[in-house]
């Protein structure tokens, strides 16, 4: 059915003057066009002709209504459809007294025309007809349901009060959409089980689950190819955006600076921001994402950078000076100036510094490099605690500027010199650093902690490769520094280790490219982002297990099988990110509940699948996770 022609008012005219009758109740001419356009356009699709005619249905003489059936299609499931746009209910209930005909139209209708339908079949008032109509004749079809759809059925059921219905529907929606349909049961019919978990009141809201749902990445990895070479990135507070930055060659040097947000529910494209940068040449990679704001680090000259607010509006946050790389803080960024510790505060045009209880401020003295080069800052934003380091020492302070730790910074062991400093806190009490040495064996990490009496205590020290003397679950903490990352997830080299347990990547894939080093990632460890250069410059966000918990929350559970709580637990257990535990949490007690209790905790062999949209779980059957398809976005044209 097209959508083409009249606007409302129009639509309305023409009913009017198609109204005005001779004394001997015939219409006149200009009466006679009138309605013969309304009803051409009825006929064409025209969804304001068709809603004006519905809203006229119950005053329309036999002959003009007779009129409009006589412009319906031939087909009869389009005829169905068109009779219920136009209101003519008695004459669809006589073509399609059982709904089929109308559900199969609805099945092939675009969701404009299926919006269109919900409403005019709200009109006509059978929920019987509304039931098959939108969830088919087959219970599976809930898999297919929009959001839009379940609140109209739900609406309707609860008016017709079948709670027995809408409790059934609850347990065999997706997780999110039932939370939404068990909410428009009272409270009385809110039964123990599936209905009494999703409708509880410590359970997420519809809102917080379908927000989640949609902010975990449906395939992995996510590719994004640039032309353009420093790069950076970060991610909003709740993982759903990253922020990336990259230079574009002009004349042989990055003197373009481009920074753009990728959704990573849909793997899109959604900011672009292109400006000159303030030199020749633009090295730096630093970059924050704080949600409403967006926050680079430039160059400004010789040794000295300044922090430029890119979004919401373009604009300079204080002087050019030596400093760190940005981190975050509980309310906004911070960055290591030779003076301490400089705060960057919501929508502030200027730096903000906290004065410290330090003998001497960092960097005095010793030259502004040391400050601009080094990776020397680490933030915990939740205990407002900030790390930092100068020549000699090590410095534990909150972000009101009180001193609590000092630790002495070795710059020797044995015949090496060490060099480059990085922190990164372990908790709030744990404080790891790693320093570069002239040779790659004698990298230095050392963990400190902090006790009671507030006296540091060094716990452990390893000299060589992180990965090669550390086991990874070490620094499986819910918040690890990026650049910290960024040496322990390395081979040894500035490279990244490319034997990583979520580093997956088609092998066939891998000719030609390089996987420079680890950019950013998410605090529970759940997305990595990797600058990738070589064949084809750009990002990868990596993400091991996240695509998966999207799939089996996005599952109806009427798909559930007893076996699946199994693998719905150990997923949880791979997974940092609170949410999304608390998320798998309530899904396998869900499928605990509609299997009866009967949960296969072993070994078990296959089944045949519930539906169209039913996933191998099940043992011997291929992990879901190995089906999730490459997205591919190639970056084209100007910014």
């Amino acid at each position: 059915m097209a959508e083409r022609g009249l606007t409302a008012d129009d639509a309305a005219l023409l009913l009017h003057r198609s109204a005005r009758r001779r004394a001997d109740g015939s219409r006149g001419v200009r009466a006679r066009h009138a309605w013969r356009r309304l009803v051409r356009a009825c006929a064409a699709g025209d969804p304001a002709a068709q809603d004006t005619a519905r809203a006229a249905a119950a005053g329309l003489r036999e002959r003009d209504a007779l009129d409009l059936a006589a412009a319906a299609p031939e087909e009869p499931t389009d005829r169905a459809a068109y009779l219920v746009l136009i209101g003519q209910f008695a004459q669809r209930r006589a073509l399609d007294p059982d709904g089929s005909l109308l559900a199969l139209a609805y099945r092939a209708a675009p969701p404009r025309i299926r919006a269109r339908l919900r409403t005019a079949m709200a009109a006509e008032g059978d929920g019987e007809v509304i039931r098959v109509v939108v969830t088919g004749d087959r219970r599976d079809r809930v898999a297919e349901m929009s959001y839009d759809e379940l609140d109209y059925l739900g609406h309707h059921l609860a008016e017709r009060q079948d709670w027995a219905e809408l409790r059934r529907l609850v347990r065999d929606l997706p997780l999110a959409k039932g939370a939404a349909a068990a909410r428009l049961l009272p409270v009385t019919e809110r039964t123990d089980g599936v209905v009494g978990l999703l409708a509880g009141a410590s359970a997420p809201s519809p809102e917080q689950l379908r927000a989640l749902v949609d902010r975990l990445p449906r395939d992995a990895p996510i590719t994004y190819d640039v032309s353009g070479d420093h790069q950076g990135a970060s991610f909003s507070p709740d993982t759903s955006e990253l922020a990336l930055r990259y230079a574009v060659r002009k004349r042989g040097l990055p003197r373009e600076l481009r920074v753009e947000t990728l959704r990573i529910g849909t793997g899109d494209i959604t900011r672009r921001f292109a400006g000159s940068t303030p030199t020749a040449a633009e090295t730096e990679t630093s970059i924050l994402h704080l949600g409403d704001e967006i926050l680079v680090k430039l160059r400004a000259g010789d040794e000295l950078c300044r922090i430029t607010r890119i979004l919401p509006v373009y604009e300079t946050v204080g002087a050019a000076t030596a400093m760190s790389d940005l981190r975050r803080t509980s309310r906004g960024a911070v960055v290591l100036c030779p003076g301490g510790p400089a705060f960057v505060d919501p929508g502030a045009l200027g730096l903000r510094h906290e004065p410290t209880a330090l003998s001497a401020p960092p960097g005095t003295d010793r030259g502004r490099r040391w400050i601009s080069v080094c990776h020397t800052l680490a933030t915990l934003p939740a205990a407002r605690l900030i790390a930092f380091s100068d020549l000699r020492n090590v410095y534990v302070t909150t972000e009101d500027g009180q001193l609590l730790h000092a630790m002495p910074l070795y710059r020797r062991v044995g015949g090496d010199s060490l060099f480059s400093p990085v922190l990164s806190f372990l908790s709030r009490n744990s404080l790891a650093l790693h320093q570069n040495a002239s040779r790659v064996s004698g990298q230095s990490t050392e963990i400190w902690e902090f006790g009671p009496d507030g006296d540091p205590r060094r716990t452990e020290h390893r000299l060589g490769v992180p990965r090669k003397r550390w086991p990874d679950d070490t620094w499986r903490v819910p918040v690890l520094d990026d650049a910290f990352a960024a040496r322990v997830y390395a081979s040894g080299t500035s490279r990244l280790d490319i034997d990583l347990p979520w580093l997956r990547y088609p092998q066939s894939a891998t000719a030609g490219v390089v996987r420079q080093r680890l950019l950013t990632l998410t605090p529970g460890q759940d997305m990595f982002v990797v600058s990738r250069t070589g064949a084809d410059d750009g990002f990868e966000v990596h993400s091991p297990h996240l695509p998966t918990a999207r799939t089996l929350l996005e599952r109806p559970l009427l798909h559930g099988r007893p076996q699946d709580v199994r693998h719905v637990q150990d997923l949880r257990s791979r997974i940092g990110d609170p949410a999304v535990r608390d998320a798998l949490d309530l899904l396998a007690t869900c499928l605990i509940d509609r299997s009866g209790g009967d949960i296969a905790l072993g070994r078990t062999d296959d089944v045949p699948a519930g539906g169209p949209t039913d996933l191998a779980l099940g043992g011997g059957r291929r992990d879901p996770e190995d089906r999730h398809r490459q997205r591919h976005i190639t970056h084209q044209g100007e910014a």
